[in-house]
């Protein structure tokens, strides 16, 4: 009883230790250029004119011919001394052609989008997408299609795409429907591929098919779905594309819309897909919801949250409940390669504050470490049901992997109201992940404005030490290295982050490179990139200064001839220890062994074949042990006594 007592302190004494205030994030909406009139449904943050700053591509709203925006982030030309932002974004939208259609009057409809390098030349290129409710739309001619980048930023469309093709089989006047295009290259022959996640022509059918869109390098695609296996027709909301099982094969995570449970399809590395959810546990209805309401899966978002070597998944539902019993927005969390890689909800990681709804519209979210401290928080949307108290969750992630809702210590509450999508970005290349979300506005006489733009600077992320990492992919990689894998260790920390592009609901997307928060150290000890590609093969980088971008393209590739994770092993005694602490190591020769201060300090390091540390001279206190090669890294703590 005493220990369930102080782990209940601890709990709820958790929050108060970070000393967060309303300067974390500061709403510059206007001061980066966007007016009364910058609306969105959905976000897309990616560079699409190769200056390595993230530009904002949206869709305004539904059913709507013409209604995407392109925003260039641009140096401000603001003249001092008037205070302004370093970036602005500029409406690009008229010159980036992506309105244009080459045969129909006016311009066409679309309501996904998602940035790809379809033609392997190193720029994003477009494809967009046509979805539909139901079947009392007008457009039907609207088709999904390919558009490619010049390098600038400017589109044109390619002819016989393979997109265009994809209509409903039962109708073919009907283009599928399509909630999303995720990129990924699944058979790693260096051309990114396309999953495209489906909806329906109307509730009561025909539901339309996923499909598996093979990449041919020159922008076109061929449907290789029935090959593939790849034949799930439940309306989704999107998927995403990760190696979900560390074999370096990508998969995918479906997120259905009420009707079905979802797919985890398992990349078999022989150019064919297996579902596997159920015998993995991947389900987005374990539990019903508000009421016994049936949830709806939002999106699926992979990150290795709690820095253990594997991915976990943060199911993002619509219909949650509170009470006890009712299912809502979980973390799956990935029991690794000891649990076969099971999924297991964990409804007791995500602590909200109020105000908040009863009946939960969860509609997107992003993981980002806000304050570089080598945790990953997250923040989740909310809309649709219950104005009054419906707004944007920031949670915290604690030292114990419990996530905590800081946002009326942020001072967002009445901000930032009914939220859908976001985005995270460093658009200033600072070092911290701002983020750019919509803010939706009811009145007395109903639904006025649904899309209002809001920017929030990130001002606290940069305090501690970071590193950004952009890949350009190699021989037998393309271009824009979606689906590598990079892994940053420091101070006795592993963390890992893979590539995407088109993830989670109606393939939203942040930009290719990758933001590691150091915490205080001032290096990262080692950074591996795993490549996708055949055969496998990875780079190693070691003692990279911190509080910098850095690119790596791959020119120096390692065979992937190492000992796996689970080949480590560190044995060590006495412990607690004086004098000399002795070390007994299997690991491969290129690993080493270091003693870090509770501090992050480094107080020893050595080749993985010493056999003795000497701890005399160290003050008594923790200390922690770390065995380090490309292979995986493994932590233990230490106790140093007099």
């Amino acid at each position: 009883m005493r220990t369930a007592i102080i782990s209940l302190f601890l709990l709820l004494c958790t929050p108060l230790l970070y000393g967060q205030d309303s300067t974390w994030f500061r709403i510059i909406t206007t001061d980066v250029g966007f007016g009364q009139d910058t609306k969105a449904l959905r976000f897309n943050a990616m560079d699409l004119n190769g200056d390595h700053y993230p530009d904002i591509a949206v869709v305004r709203g539904t059913y709507k011919r013409g209604d995407m925006r392109v925003y260039m982030n641009e140096a401000n030309q603001t003249v001092p001394p008037a205070p302004a932002p370093p970036r602005r974004f500029v409406d690009f939208t008229a010159a980036s052609g992506v309105n244009a259609h080459p045969t129909l009057d006016t311009t066409k409809k679309v309501e996904s989008i998602s940035f790809g390098d379809a033609d392997n030349d190193g720029d994003l290129d477009l494809i967009n997408g046509v979805w539909m409710y139901n079947d009392n739309i007008p457009f039907r001619e609207d088709r999904c299609e390919v558009l490619l980048n010049d390098g600038h930023g400017v589109f044109s469309h390619v002819a016989d795409d393979g997109l265009e093709s994809l209509t409903d089989p039962t109708d073919s006047q009907w283009a599928i429907s399509s909630s999303g295009a995720s990129w990924l290259d699944y058979d790693l022959d260096g051309i990114l591929d396309v999953y495209v996640a489906a909806y329906w022509r109307t509730p009561n059918g025909p539901y339309h098919a996923d499909r598996l869109m093979k990449g041919n390098g020159d922008g076109t695609f061929t449907d290789v779905s029935s090959q593939a296996r790849v034949t799930t027709a439940y309306p989704m909301q999107g998927a995403s594309c990760v190696d979900w099982n560390n074999d370096r094969w990508t998969d995918v995570l479906t997120s259905p819309y009420c009707r079905s449970n979802g797919s985890l399809l398992r990349n078999e590395g022989n150019g064919t897909f297996r579902d596997i959810a159920p015998m993995v546990g991947y389900n987005a209805r374990t539990l019903q919801g508000d009421n016994g309401q049936n949830l709806c899966q939002w999106g699926a978002y992979p990150y290795d949250y709690d820095n253990d070597g594997d991915m976990d998944v943060l199911q993002v539902m619509v219909h949650g409940g509170l009470d006890a019993g009712e299912g809502r927005t979980v973390i799956s969390v990935n029991q690794g390669a000891a649990g076969d890689y099971r999924l297991v909800q964990n409804l007791n990681l995500l602590h909200r504050s109020n105000p908040q709804s009863t009946h939960l519209g969860n509609m997107d979210a992003q993981w980002l470490d806000m304050n570089n401290d080598m945790l990953a928080d997250v923040v989740i949307t909310e809309c649709e049901y219950i104005d009054a108290t419906d707004r944007p969750y920031f949670y915290l992630q604690s030292a114990e992997h419990q996530f905590f809702d800081i946002t009326p210590e942020l001072n967002l509450i009445g901000k930032i109201r009914s939220a859908h999508s976001l985005e995270a970005l460093d658009y200033d290349r600072d070092g911290d992940y701002d983020l750019v979300m919509n803010s939706n506005h009811f009145s007395a006489q109903g639904n006025t404005d649904r899309a209002d733009i809001v920017f929030l600077e990130n001002t606290i992320g940069n305090k501690n030490n970071w590193i950004g990492i952009q890949l350009t992919g190699p021989s037998g990689v393309n271009r824009a290295a979606i689906g590598a894998r990079v892994i940053v260790h420091a101070g006795g920390v592993r963390q890992m982050r893979e590539v995407h592009a088109g993830r989670g609901h109606f393939s939203g997307q942040q930009p290719l490179e990758l933001l590691f928060g150091l915490g205080g150290n001032a290096q990262a000890d080692s950074i591996i990139v795993l490549w996708p590609r055949q055969p496998f093969a990875h780079t190693l980088l070691t003692d990279v200064p911190a509080n910098q971008y850095i690119d790596i393209d791959g020119s120096v590739l390692a065979a992937d001839d190492l000992a796996s994770a689970e080949d480590l092993a560190l044995d060590f005694f006495p412990n607690p220890v004086r004098g000399r602490l002795r070390l007994q190591i299997a690991a491969p020769q290129d690993a080493r062994v270091a003693l870090y201060s509770p501090l992050g300090q480094r107080v020893y390091d050595g080749p993985a074949s010493s056999q003795w540390i000497d701890v005399g001279s160290l003050r008594p206190g923790m200390y922690f042990l770390r065995l380090q090669s490309a292979a995986g890294i493994l932590v233990r703590k230490v106790c140093v006594v007099r």
